[in-house]
């Protein structure tokens, strides 16, 4: 049985460019070999794996070759693909190389690869697309988004970069260039310089109806992939009430769409020494989601793939629930759960691969939230932290670190994990679908909002609902396997 987040065995995923052709996702990936501690995207080339469903992925090697020590391909980064007229391919992609220089600093530039099928693609070794210079700085110049305007009748392309002499945190924007035929190109005028970000990673530009969206991911103020709306590619950009796809654990998400469903690339970053108390790194594990329009406000929401959940068709037997300082009461299908203080009903799970599923209706609670491997006595274990009042969610865990040798020592002054935070939903409703897989979780609240995070240290034990100060009820509670 394949496992539904893929990785490499001897390597990390990095940014994703995704590409749909006939039926078939194409998912290039930035393939980082990690080969000395603490360094990371060294050596990278793009490799591919494609899949029809997002359950069943198919490796298909290494797609981009790296260039030489003293070619500014040394390292491929990310970019973009896109097919002419003629039927030949063209993926764009960032080219690095370290001892490559400008007043003693490295510059990034734009290079492509053409082939006539997307599993053979060659860099196209006299073309180098660099900044200007003179409207944008040279040394964040990377991953180009090359896409057809009907409008216009000719080829643009997006680029991360910074404005040339502009702040150096909040003078990153996203360049636009023009071009007739892939090759020659015009330097216009900034796509989007918000004075917001040092950069803004990872640009695409798409429709769905009559809307159209921008996605970016930035590292400064938070470590996120954005989106903004306008009813123009050409803007004006509203920025949405929830601008991101998911937390700081998945990372530079771009989509691609058959035409009829969108779906979101990105990536788990892993943490260092594959424990819960390392910090995140650059890289790590495929994710996807789908995006849907909400038909009234037009924002975008994310969902679950329908084929991911269906990858899990056995339906287990559930024990009773064991309880935690509380009041549980049982009745047509309806768990209730009540506590003056902190409660919890909770129902066995064995191992690391699992779909949890089930509604919960909140009648009163300070706070609530999702109890995941924890033992009866609530001493270890994760915590989805609900909090209805500020209308947030973010995952805590027990413990929070390596204890002190003080017993106040234990990161009381970290109530949760900030970079997990997300907007919860709005209501008292809540359809809760937990996808577990080795050291993956990913959280899916009302078909509208993913969450997705590494968890090292626990499993087994048990998992439920649990409230503080308050009345829950739990219905539809399901455990699912693989088989």
């Amino acid at each position: 049985m394949e496992k539904l987040f893929y990785r490499p065995p001897d390597a990390w995923v990095g940014d994703l460019i995704p590409y749909w052709e006939n039926g078939v996702y194409y998912g290039f990936y930035l393939h980082d070999p990690r080969n000395r501690d603490k360094e990371y995207a060294e050596q990278t080339t793009w490799h591919l794996v494609k899949t029809k469903d997002f359950v069943e992925l198919e490796y298909a090697g290494e797609a981009i070759r790296r260039g030489g020590d003293d070619q500014p391909n040394n390292n491929v980064y990310t970019g973009s693909v896109i097919k002419d007229k003629k039927g030949v391919y063209h993926a764009f992609y960032t080219a690095y190389n370290e001892a490559i220089q400008i007043d003693g600093k490295s510059i990034q530039s734009v290079m492509q690869a053409v082939g006539t099928d997307l599993e053979h693609l060659e860099t196209v070794e006299d073309f180098r697309l660099t900044s200007d210079g003179v409207m944008y700085e040279e040394f964040d110049w990377r991953d180009p988004y090359v896409f057809w305007s009907e409008e216009e009748n000719c080829y643009f392309m997006l680029v991360t970069t910074r404005i040339k002499n502009g702040g150096a945190l909040r003078g990153g924007c996203i360049a636009l260039c023009r071009s007739e035929d892939l090759m020659s190109w015009t330097y216009e005028s900034p796509f989007y310089s918000p004075g917001m970000y040092i950069t803004m990673e990872c640009p695409e530009l798409f429709q769905m109806g009559s809307h159209w969206y921008l996605i970016f991911s930035t590292f400064s103020d938070r470590f996120a992939t954005h989106y903004r709306i306008s009813d123009s590619w050409k803007g004006p950009w509203k920025i949405p009430g929830n601008d991101t796809f998911d937390c700081r654990a998945d990372y530079a998400i771009k989509t691609a769409s058959d035409g009829k469903h969108r779906y979101a690339f990105g990536w788990i970053a892993s943490k260092y020494g594959q424990k819960d108390f390392g910090p995140w790194e650059w890289g790590g594990t495929m994710v996807f989601h789908e995006l849907i329009q909400n038909e009234k406000t037009k924002e975008l929401e994310v969902r679950m793939i329908p084929s991911v959940g269906a990858a899990f068709p056995k339906t287990c037997t559930l024990q009773p629930p064991a309880t935690y300082n509380c009041r549980v009461s049982r009745e047509a299908g309806t768990v209730q759960i009540e506590s003056e203080t902190l409660g919890c009903a909770m129902y066995p799970v064995k191992g690391d691969c699992f779909l949890l599923e089930m509604d919960v209706h909140v009648n009163e609670a300070a706070e609530f939230g999702i109890a995941l491997h924890t033992d009866e006595g609530m001493e270890k274990g994760y915590f989805l932290r609900m909090d209805l009042k500020r209308r947030q969610m973010a995952w805590d865990m027990w413990p929070r670190s390596e204890h002190g040798k003080y017993q106040w020592q234990i990161k009381g002054d970290v109530p949760f994990q900030v970079e997990t935070a997300r907007i919860l939903p709005e209501g008292t409703d809540f359809h809760l679908q937990i996808i577990r897989e080795d050291d993956i979780c990913v959280v899916y609240v009302n078909d509208t909002t993913a969450l997705s995070t590494r968890m090292y240290d626990h499993k087994d034990g048990y998992a439920g609902i649990y409230v503080v100060q308050g009345n829950v009820e739990i219905q539809n509670y399901t455990e699912k396997r693989r088989v």
